[in-house]
């Protein structure tokens, strides 16, 4: 983050590029790589992760945390939103000045036969991020300890049916959002209301911007989340 900013006063030619961090040093930039200054030189810089070492390193130096799709809003709560905020205090900031963006798994649609397709693209989907080792600490918060380590070994044997099977509806419940059109807008706000500061679709299913209609109903989605 540091080494970025001193990059951008450097474009902007607001001071010499000479930065010298624990790990990096930055002192060369010549005419040919400079794109020089531009209108709007404050660019946010956010990070993605998943642990608290991240999420405090986010508050003491970032401008945003990218929280990963794989979450809860007890993740949110008890492990990611209290590192932010013990980072920003250590610097000396304010916690809320760390905007969180949050990708969310949404399984939408007014039947069955629309949701299930989208249910099991999400279990593969979380199947494949939880057999990450890194990633367990989110499945152990809410007591599926073992998940994590069935998940990496099917993943090694190929078993990839397997992988989306052990992904149970309890799992669903916690870090995906199962809704209708309707219910939709006012669910998302439940959930996440007062956790983060943007929440915008994660899946590979569904209904699609492409679709006129499909971009008309994620648009009333957005209003209305956006209304509260």
């Amino acid at each position: 983050m540091r080494s970025l900013r001193a990059i951008f006063r450097a474009f902007q030619g607001e001071e010499p590029l000479e930065f010298e961090g624990d790990f990096y040093r930055f002192s060369l930039l010549t005419d040919f790589f400079s794109p020089g200054p531009i209108e709007h030189p404050d660019i946010p810089v956010y990070v993605a992760g998943v642990n608290r070492g991240i999420a405090r390193m986010a508050g003491e130096v970032c401008d945003g945390f990218h929280v990963h799709p794989l979450h809860s809003r007890r993740y949110l709560d008890e492990v990611l939103r209290p590192a932010i905020a013990e980072g920003a205090r250590d610097a000396g900031r304010d916690p809320s000045a760390v905007a969180l963006a949050c990708p969310v798994f949404m399984i939408v649609g007014d039947t069955e036969e629309e949701r299930e397709p989208q249910r099991l693209a999400t279990r593969r989907q979380l199947s494949f991020y939880g057999s990450t080792p890194a990633y367990r600490r989110v499945f152990e918060l809410h007591g599926f300890d073992d998940v994590g380590e069935t998940l990496h070994r099917l993943q090694r044997e190929g078993d990839t049916e397997g992988m989306a099977a052990a992904v149970t509806d309890e799992m669903l419940e916690a870090y995906a959002v199962t809704a209708t059109w309707e219910e939709l807008p006012r669910t998302l706000v439940e959930r996440y209301e007062g956790a983060v500061d943007r929440i915008f679709p994660y899946s590979g299913q569904g209904v699609r911007l492409s679709d006129p209609v499909g971009r008309e109903r994620w648009a009333d989605v957005a209003r209305r989340v956006r209304a509260g």
